[in-house]
């Protein structure tokens, strides 16, 4: 016989099946979440979370802040930097100690040999014969003395030529002389001067040249004289000027202190015009009033020469022999403790620029007057 169940049985099944669906779903979420096993002290953040840069970004530019100056070099204040002098690199050249007396122990026959000796060995003149006597060694050097000397005269001729074609080009509308150009005519003017006189004496007494070269050096053309005479002609007018530079030093002074106002001197009030002719190289004999146009004469042709050297550059193709012959033409005689081209250059410079500046009523003459005197005091 069979047996029937009650009609509840449905419905306990139905719960039955309702907890066992609920104890599942209790073990898959005891299976699926997993245990931290790390402390809870962590600095990680939680998933999810968005990172933040630590950086710190600056949207302006803050100002660049001075390096720091080494220990060596102490900082100074602005006062100190503008009361700092600066010290001129241009100056005129500046002598201690007074010239030395010129040896005079030989005399005009021993300079004489001594001058034509000079000359052989330097090809000026031609030796005489190694086989020749005495005598005949005596008649080759006269011989060839006298070439040189009619060789030099010659020149001066010659030269007339190539003045004539730069004064001709001058005035037809060509290009104007140069400083050299210029030069070579003022010594061409000089030598064809001297050209009659000293060809009387060539023929006369030639015997009297070397005391000429001695004695009266400015009686002889440029183109006649010997290395070894060129060379004494220039070591007595260093001497000259040096010894009136130390001998007027007072003057220079007073000239000084007369234009230390006004920025000139003018020549009609000069005391002494004797004094600036030695420091300027020429002639000092006769009266003051001769003196005084001798030194008009000379330094107008010193003011158009120094606006030839500022149009040409200040001297710069200049060699240092012609730096030399520049600064002594202009008073300022080259120190040998500063013989280089580049401190002849800056004396020569220094006195463009004193010369460029002209106070009110000055002239060329009266403007440079004040710097020679600036130049015999040594200030």
């Amino acid at each position: 016989m069979a047996l029937r169940l009650p009609n509840s049985i449905p419905g306990n099944a139905f719960l039955l099946s309702r907890h066992r669906f609920a104890n599942q779903v209790s073990a898959f979420r005891l299976v699926s979440t997993a245990t931290s096993t790390k402390p809870t002290g962590s600095k990680n953040p939680p998933p999810n979370t968005p990172i933040r840069n630590s950086k710190k970004i600056e949207l302006k530019p803050s100002p660049v802040k001075p390096a720091a100056l080494p220990e060596s070099i102490p900082p100074q204040l602005p006062s100190q930097i503008q009361d700092t002098p600066k010290k001129p690199h241009y100056q005129p050249p500046c002598h201690r100690h007074p010239p030395e007396p010129i040896d005079t122990s030989l005399s005009a026959l021993e300079l004489a040999k001594q001058d034509i000796a000079s000359a052989v060995e330097l090809g000026v003149l031609a030796a005489p014969p190694k086989d020749a006597s005495q005598f005949m060694r005596l008649v080759y050097q006269v011989f060839y003395v006298l070439k040189f000397y009619f060789m030099g005269l010659r020149t001066i001729y010659t030269r007339r030529d190539e003045v004539s074609a730069i004064r001709s080009r001058a005035k037809s509308g060509g290009a104007l002389p140069t400083r050299a150009e210029l030069r070579f005519i003022k010594n061409y003017t000089q030598d064809a001067l001297k050209l009659i006189p000293f060809a009387v004496i060539l023929i006369i007494a030639e015997e009297l040249i070397p005391f000429l070269a001695l004695y009266a050096p400015r009686m002889l053309p440029s183109t006649c004289v010997l290395p070894g005479q060129r060379d004494r002609i220039e070591v007595k007018a260093y001497h000259n000027q040096l010894t009136a530079l130390f001998s007027h030093r007072g003057v220079f002074e007073a000239i000084c202190e007369q234009g230390k106002q006004s920025g000139f001197v003018p020549l009609s009030s000069l005391g002494n015009a004797g004094a600036v002719c030695g420091l300027l190289g020429l002639p000092t004999w006769g009266p003051s009033q001769l003196n005084a146009w001798r030194i008009r004469k000379h330094l107008n042709y010193i003011s158009s020469d120094d606006e030839m050297l500022r149009k040409e550059g200040y001297g710069q193709h200049l060699s240092a022999a012609e730096l030399k012959e520049a600064l002594l033409e202009r008073g300022m005689i080259p120190a040998p403790e500063r013989p280089s081209e580049e401190d002849l250059r800056g004396h020569l410079k220094w006195w463009l620029d004193k010369t460029e500046v002209s106070p009110e009523g000055s002239k060329p003459v009266s403007r440079r007057l004040l710097i020679l005197g600036l130049i015999g005091s040594q200030k």
